[in-house]
């Protein structure tokens, strides 16, 4: 170990048992690591080496802001995940630098100004058509519901198929590449693979049959568009299709199928996971659901945020973000050697008592008449690393929410919380969310009101 990390805490295990209990406890994990303070080393196996974990906002402000070229989310991400297998090597997490920013400018004009509101109505009525196939009246895992929801509006917003037989060809082959992203497997191929020293260096068939799949389907439908001169979509293809970078390069095909798969991976899974964890949540804590069935029905969604937000506090998608050190890096009173693997721990941060007094609490209140902190509320990262789908997932959770809000009740539950489970690289309620839906006699359409929650 490099000296200047020697003197800092660190968990006093061996590195196996640390990877092992992260990734299969991850509570238990985030509490052995809380008492270890604002840096500290978790030891884990030679993929990564050990970890240097920050929890202190100045420390993650300076991580957050660094050039993408010193601290790199790419690299990180390559020996610590199946990120570069799954989502290309074009895939914008998997790249740094100039090379990152360069395709971030070609992404970003999808998901913000004028482009986010046209996908709403899209948003909505997926909402919709799920809550009419909703088994009412009887305990169901959320989740699954959820997760159809946010498969569909991603296929309809991002890759814009209209072909009936294509569409049900992009369906197919996307859940097959969900179903194996998902599976035990896949899930033990990742723990073995971010072990090994030499990572993912072996071939993954399944994994890539189902990425070819869905690779094929993008293929054919971007040649049709460039043949028929079909580049006007508002959807996120069509505007892959017609933006050029700072040179007037177009995204070549194989570009454009990473950004499809990181884009359909990256903004079905956290969103579908933030939205589980809120409809377990708020089935927990009847006074919070009475308030958000009151917004909902008349309209607030500054209280609909609050409890997005006060979810991915306490149950971000991601526990933690790493970078990998290209060269020294300095902190006040801590010089990071190259190599270090620097892991900024998102719901350790999330949990501090100075940022948020009694952190385990549930309070949406958290979040109201005040912006969530740049460093200390950091569920989809932060700096040029931020996620680039950050507004586009609040929005389609805060319009799925209210839509199932005006449409249903949701029952309170006497069960304990769910614990926290990883899902390969996410984390999900370990029994899907469950909960119970009551169809609402009347709905917004006909007037139905409840009066706000003083």
């Amino acid at each position: 170990m490099d000296k200047a990390l020697a003197g800092l805490p660190r968990l006093q295990r061996p590195a196996v048992v640390n990877a092992a209990q992260y990734w299969l406890a991850p509570e238990r994990f985030a509490r052995s690591c809380q008492r270890l303070g604002d840096r500290f080393l978790v030891p884990m196996p030679s993929a990564t080496g050990p970890w240097l974990c920050l929890t202190g906002p100045e420390d993650i402000k300076r991580v957050f802001t660094a050039d993408t070229d010193v601290l790199r989310l790419g690299a990180a991400l390559a020996k610590a995940s199946a990120h570069h297998l799954v989502l290309g090597p074009t895939g914008l997490t998997n790249l740094d630098g100039p090379e990152h920013m360069r395709m971030r400018r070609r992404q970003l004009p999808p998901f913000h100004g004028r482009a986010l509101p046209s996908y709403h109505e899209t948003m909505e009525r997926k909402a919709e058509a799920a809550l009419a196939r909703w088994p009412y009246g009887r305990p169901t895992s959320a989740g699954s519901h959820i997760e159809g929801i946010t498969l569909e509006v991603m296929m309809a917003t991002v890759f814009g198929v209209t072909e009936p037989a294509r569409v049900e060809r992009l369906r197919s082959a996307t859940l097959e590449l969900l179903r194996e992203g998902h599976s035990r497997r896949f899930f033990i191929q990742t723990m073995i693979a971010t072990s090994r020293k030499n990572g993912w260096d072996r071939p993954f068939p399944r994994m890539s049959r189902a990425i070819a799949a869905v690779d094929a389907v993008v293929t054919e439908e971007v040649a049709q568009r460039r043949n028929e001169d079909r580049l006007d979509g508002e959807d996120v293809l069509g505007m892959f299709l017609r933006t050029p970078d700072e040179h007037g390069q177009l995204m070549s095909d194989n570009e454009i199928c990473d950004a499809m798969r990181t884009l359909l991976l990256g903004g079905h899974d956290t969103t579908a996971s933030t939205l589980t964890w809120v409809l377990e949540r708020i089935s927990r804590f009847p006074e919070v659901l009475v308030r958000l069935e009151s917004a909902a029905l008349n309209g607030d969604d500054e209280y609909l945020d609050a409890v997005i937000k006060e979810t991915m506090r306490l149950r971000p998608a991601f526990p933690l973000t790493a970078r990998l050190a290209a060269e020294p890096f300095e902190l006040p009173g801590l010089t990071i050697p190259s190599g270090t693997m620097v892991v900024p721990y998102i719901t350790l941060v999330h949990r501090r008592p100075e940022l948020y007094p009694d952190p385990l609490a549930f309070r949406p209140e958290r979040f109201l008449n005040t912006r969530a902190g740049t460093y200390t509320w950091i569920p989809f990262g932060g700096g040029p690393r931020r996620c680039i789908g950050a507004a586009f997932s609040m929005a389609e959770a805060r319009i799925v929410l209210r839509t199932i809000l005006r449409h249903a009740r949701v029952e309170p539950s006497r069960h304990r919380a769910e614990r926290v489970a990883h899902r390969n690289v996410f984390v999900v309620p370990a029994r899907g969310g469950c909960i119970t839906l009551q169809r609402r006699t009347g709905s917004a359409e006909t007037g139905l009101r409840l009066e706000p929650v003083a």
